[in-house]
Order: C-alpha cells, then structure tokens, then sequence
C-alpha cells in the first residue's frame, strides 16, 4: 500500500491552500480599515478558483473541487468584508 497517493497530496496541498486565507480573513473581520485588502487582487483569485473547480470537474479530481471551493467561500468573505467595510471608511 502507498501511502503518498497522488489524492492524499492533493488533500494535503489543498487543506494547506485553503485554510491561508483564514489570516487574512481574521484581519479583514477584525480591521475596521480593510482598505489594505486589494479587491483586484481577490476578484482575480475568485476567478481562478472558479476555474480551478470547472478543471477538477472536469478531470474527476475531488481535492481540487473541494478545497478550491472552500478557496472561493474564503476570498469571497473577505472581499465581501472589504467592500462592505471599505464604504463604511472615512478615507484618509
């Protein structure tokens, strides 16, 4: 029995991948000035993630499918906090 499989790495990477967003989202939650959060740069993220899903779809891969899901629910958040902080802010 192996027991590096090409899907335990890809859980691995991908528990790995994801839950780095959780900083950043802990920021984002707690900062009452999230502007140093780049929109762009989380709208860009969220596209990749969405395609990454359609790939792993597409080629049958679960962990891709699953952790760039959680990816996508986890930069969406933050952006979401963001744009909805970043209006409650007086600017500087």
């Amino acid at each position: 029995m192996r027991l590096l499989t090409p899907d335990v790495i890809g859980y691995a990477a991908g528990v790995l991948s994801a839950f780095s967003f959780l900083p950043q989202l802990l920021k984002a939650w707690r900062d009452p000035d999230p502007r140093a959060v780049s929109a762009r740069t989380y709208l860009a993220a969220m596209a990749a993630f969405c395609l990454w899903i359609l790939y792993g779809f597409m080629i049958g891969s679960l962990p891709i499918m699953i952790f760039n899901a959680i990816s996508l629910a986890l930069a969406g958040a933050i952006l979401a906090l963001r744009l909805s902080k970043g209006a409650q802010s007086p600017r500087r």
